[in-house]
């Protein structure tokens, strides 16, 4: 099952900066080698050879944050070293490079390399005197700081949408697009570490009738309470999931069967004691990964618990040990 997470904006952003420099720089380096400054030519050279395979690890590999950093590092040290031979022509060319380390690279990597950079190049003779290599300084940490402030805010509100995107906003449980995701992750870790993840459907008892005798607004009180009570009883390393309605799931990473039972036993109890001024229960089916089996036949075997468990009388719990 392919991952449903949001596309991520900085893949876009690295392959135009990526263009967007190749096509900027290519006709400097053959300006250089026109001019007789075969150095400096090179240097250029390598630079767009070095943003080209970047941006192509990023668009294959998709490990963003390693190509982002690897951009910054690559683009500042260049521009470092181009500064060095031509002297202000090169050293101009940092300011839109610290706009583009913030944006790329994680902002801790950003800080450090536009530092650095911003460092080597105060001392450039080419800049003409003390009085101007302060006034490099100050601009070019003014623009550090703004493009500081931008990657923050950018990123608060990328994790806003994404909470929007993936969270049920009734009960704060991750919605069934986020199940989708993070079940995916679960058998890939499990297949990879050989640990057990357990996966749990719960359906409550009684949730209808409570909607049907004191409306809609008891039923999303009795909802969020049964949201707590769960939440309560499992680990920050757990995860619930509203799949609809009144149908949840939670998926329990390092658990056997022996414990997944117990800790939905546990979520049983709770939501009992939690509920009973409602009469509403929960009925729980759950199941372990298996090997070779995909995360339909996962899901599909906590589910058919879950209606053995309903059959059985309601109120109780049902592990699939397959």
């Amino acid at each position: 099952m392919p991952s449903q997470r949001l596309p991520d904006i900085r893949l876009g952003l690295i392959i135009a900066f990526g263009m967007l420099a190749v096509g900027a720089i290519t006709p400097f380096a053959i300006y250089r080698f026109v001019q007789e400054q075969p150095l400096a030519g090179t240097v250029d050279l390598l630079i767009v050879l070095c943003i080209t395979g970047v941006a192509l690890y990023a668009w294959r590999a998709g490990d963003l944050d390693r190509a982002g950093w690897l951009m910054a590092v690559l683009t500042s040290t260049g521009c470092v070293v181009v500064g060095s031979l031509v002297g202000l022509p090169g050293v101009v060319w940092l300011y839109p490079i610290l706009l583009s380390n913030f944006v790329l690279a994680p902002r801790r990597i950003a800080v450090v390399v536009s530092t650095i950079a911003i460092g080597v190049l105060a001392f450039n003779d080419a800049l003409g005197g003390l009085a101007n290599a302060c006034s490099f300084v100050i601009t070019a940490l003014m623009v550090s700081v703004c493009a500081y402030i931008f990657s923050h805010q950018s990123d608060a509100q990328r994790r806003m949408l994404e909470a929007i995107a993936t969270r049920d906003p009734l009960t704060g449980a991750i919605n069934r697009r986020g199940l989708e995701r993070e079940i995916h992750v679960a058998m890939q870790t499990a297949r990879r570490d050989g640990t057990p993840v357990g996966l749990a459907v719960l359906d409550l008892d009684g949730f209808k009738r409570v909607n049907d005798l004191k409306g809609h607004e008891a039923g999303d009180a009795v909802l969020v309470q049964f949201a707590r009570a769960v939440s309560e009883r499992i680990r920050k390393s757990d995860n619930l999931f509203r799949l609809g309605g009144d149908e949840f799931a939670l998926l329990v990473p390092g658990a056997d069967a022996d414990s997944l039972g117990r800790v939905m036993e546990s979520i049983r109890q709770s939501v009992q004691d939690r509920l009973g001024e409602h009469d509403v229960t929960v009925s729980i089916g759950a199941a372990t990964t298996t090997n070779g089996e995909t995360s339909h036949d996962w899901l599909h075997r906590a589910d058919t618990a879950m209606y053995r468990a309903k059959r059985e009388g309601r109120n109780r719990v049902v592990v699939d040990r397959a």
